[in-house]
């Protein structure tokens, strides 16, 4: 997972009802609606199997450390899905201790190189990398049918092959969704068994774009097609200031809330 800064989730921590008030405005699904959806599920199962369950994050200090404000902002989004969470006074392996000592059978932490969510009672993990990969499919077909448009009759370009954007390759393919690859580094897009953009003035042409790049500020308002419909993970946001407030209606970007709420959907259902 890209590493995160305070600053990118700080705002999460009193600001999920504002979130999903907008989430659900553009694609007529809250955050919970959204993360059962991607299983098949709906909100009021997802609710019933965590009904009662407990939730513990876990700061983590291996590596370059915790980072400020995220176990909060994580356990902020847990608690908008209705499931209690508490962020452990421990961090590590005594946190994880610690909240198992409260009742805690759901766990979530993060380290330099991987975010998961454990359901330590029934055996199951979540993956960040592959929940916000699904999470982000999951956005843009809602964003779609928002429209009155089928993600199934149209072909999606998929903009970075980095570690999410190789799960989302997977999950289109297997969705059977029409799509085409979009890398600047050529050299990741050797040999891969998808169709490939040639180079970046291709981007215009697409109605669809799922992003997964993480370099801030590197696409304009005419390097998007006006009725651009757009979701991206991204961190930073791909989109210069111009573009993002342009294409904003027309847009799904968070910088943590889609892949934890899969998370927690994948460890309960």
């Amino acid at each position: 997972m890209t590493r995160l800064k305070t600053e990118w989730v700080d705002y999460m921590i009193d600001g999920m009802a504002d979130y999903n008030r907008l989430l659900q405005q553009k694609t007529g699904l809250d955050l919970c609606d959204l993360a059962a959806s991607v299983f098949h599920a709906d909100k009021d199962m997802l609710l019933r199997v965590g009904k009662g369950k407990k939730a513990a994050v876990v700061p983590v200090t291996q590596g370059q450390g915790v980072i400020g404000s995220f176990s909060e902002a994580v356990a902020a989004i847990i608690r908008s899905m209705g499931i209690e969470a508490v962020v452990t006074e421990g961090s590590d392996v005594e946190g994880m201790y610690e909240g198992w000592q409260k009742g805690c059978s759901l766990f979530f932490m993060a380290d330099d190189d991987r975010y998961i969510g454990l359901n330590a009672a029934d055996g199951k993990i979540a993956d960040n990398n592959r929940a916000t990969a699904a999470g982000f499919i999951r956005s843009l077909e809602a964003l779609a049918s928002m429209a009155g448009e089928d993600l199934q009759h149209g072909t999606v370009l998929q903009i970075g092959y980095g570690i999410v954007g190789r799960e989302a390759a997977e999950i289109l393919s297997q969705k059977g969704i029409d799509f085409v690859l979009y890398d600047k580094d050529r050299q990741k897009l050797s040999g891969v068994p998808y169709k490939v953009a040639a180079d970046r003035k291709e981007i215009r042409n697409y109605h669809y774009i799922l992003d997964f790049t993480n370099e801030g500020g590197w696409l304009g308002r005419e390097d998007l097609a006006e009725d651009v419909l757009y979701a991206s993970p991204g961190v930073p946001y791909s989109m210069d200031e111009e573009a993002a407030a342009a294409f904003e209606p027309r847009s799904i970007h968070d910088n943590l809330e889609i892949g934890t709420a899969v998370m927690l959907a994948q460890c309960l259902l």
